[in-house]
């Protein structure tokens, strides 16, 4: 279930230009944050973050920021256009079976994932 939460910033560990893992002040909880545009975070920084739960490792998955100490929203690739890609592949090559089993079940995974991360990004 989506969810937003806020706080600010206390400590935060880069894992490459497009993904980070922080925690809010008074929190134990790590959040994690894939996005498809550099990210921008400082400690000390007002942070709103749009996700949910990942109930297998105890984590919050973020999949939209806004960082109002500088301005800055972000949000992860939906991935909608990629989703239609295989529904389309797997229904033009359905005459091999294997497609129609594999890529079309992928691309309606892509299109409510999509759905997602616009309902988060629309959250904040």
């Amino acid at each position: 279930m989506l969810r937003k939460i806020e706080g600010t910033v206390r400590t935060y560990r880069p894992i490459d230009v497009r993904n980070v893992q922080f925690e809010f002040q008074g929190s134990n909880r790590i959040i994690d944050l894939c996005l498809d545009q550099p990210w921008l975070l400082k400690d000390g920084d007002q942070v709103v973050v749009a996700g949910e739960d990942d109930g297998r490792s105890g984590r919050f998955n973020g999949y939209a920021y806004r960082n109002d100490s500088r301005e800055v929203f972000g949000k992860t690739d939906p991935g909608i256009l990629e989703g239609y890609l295989y529904i389309v592949m797997g229904l033009l090559f359905s005459w091999a079976i294997f497609p129609l089993f594999t890529h079309v079940p992928a691309g309606l995974r892509r299109l409510a994932f999509g759905r997602k991360v616009d309902r988060a990004a629309a959250m904040l």
